[in-house]
């Protein structure tokens, strides 16, 4: 198979997971109104396009040097990145005190 064949399966299956988690979790924890929630959802989604473009390049430059377990790790991470900014941005909107 080419590689690009593989690398777009591995997108197919990677980026609803990359994009739906943070939003679902935004929808089953949030308390905030809509306008606020929609505000999040939309910085969730950016978020995650970002850390995702970002992790594939790394990826893909780690896989050509034969690093694919670092690869797959990189990819698990990433995904971190869009619950980071879903609390930095929570933090934003009901600061402590």
């Amino acid at each position: 198979m080419h590689d690009i064949v593989v690398w777009i399966i591995i997108a197919g299956f990677y980026a609803p997971l990359h994009f739906l988690i943070p939003v679902l979790v935004l929808f089953i924890t949030g308390l905030e109104k809509d306008a606020v929630r929609r505000q999040l959802i939309r910085r969730a989604v950016l978020d995650s396009a970002l850390s995702m473009a970002l992790a594939f390049a790394v990826v893909i430059v780690l896989v050509r040097q034969g690093a694919i377990s670092v690869a797959m790790l990189v990819l698990l991470l990433s995904m971190l990145y869009p619950f980071i900014g879903i609390w930095r941005h929570r933090r934003e909107i009901r600061p402590e005190g």
